[in-house]
């Protein structure tokens, strides 16, 4: 009698490769080479400034204090909004040379009476870890691009600081 030859399916193969992905996985986990593993130090009220430039706007109080203010980091929504500390603001400056060549003066752009640069502080818990700040599963630093959305406004900006509040 001769023995039947079994072949491997696709559904059987894609399995095994699964179930080998997956312990590979898991001992990579286990060894410390995975981002899964970053141990949470604590957890920090922060506050973070972030640098709005050139906001074309005739309302300068678009952003008050103690408003709830939802942030966008990396296209991912951070849930529940969080709050506005404080906000400066000032108007768009441009440079000129002083007339004897010495100094750079500063003055608002006439081009664009209507621009604005603002700071505005927000704050919430994060996680911090070995390698920064963690609101809600997304890593914040300085640099990185979020947005602001609020009832009248929806503004994007750069992290300009980020530190541990009392």
């Amino acid at each position: 009698m001769k023995m039947a030859q079994r072949k491997l399916n696709p559904i059987d193969s894609a399995v095994v490769v699964i179930l080998l992905l997956s312990a590979t996985g898991f001992g990579l986990a286990k060894a410390g080479h995975a981002g899964v593993d970053k141990v949470v130090e604590g957890v920090n009220k922060v506050a973070i400034d972030v640098c709005i430039t050139g906001v074309k706007t005739k309302d300068l109080d678009i952003f008050k204090v103690g408003d709830p203010c939802s942030i966008t980091i990396r296209n991912q929504p951070v849930t529940p909004a969080m709050k506005i500390l404080a906000v400066s603001h000032t108007p768009k400056q441009v440079t000129f040379l002083s007339p004897d060549g010495k100094k750079v003066l500063a003055f608002p752009d006439p081009a664009n009476p209507i621009a604005n640069d603002f700071l505005v502080t927000v704050g919430d818990e994060a996680e911090k870890t070995a390698d920064g700040f963690v609101i809600r599963g997304n890593k914040i630093k300085i640099g990185n691009q979020i947005d602001l959305e609020g009832f009248k406004y929806r503004i994007q900006g750069v992290v300009a600081d980020i530190k541990p509040i009392q």
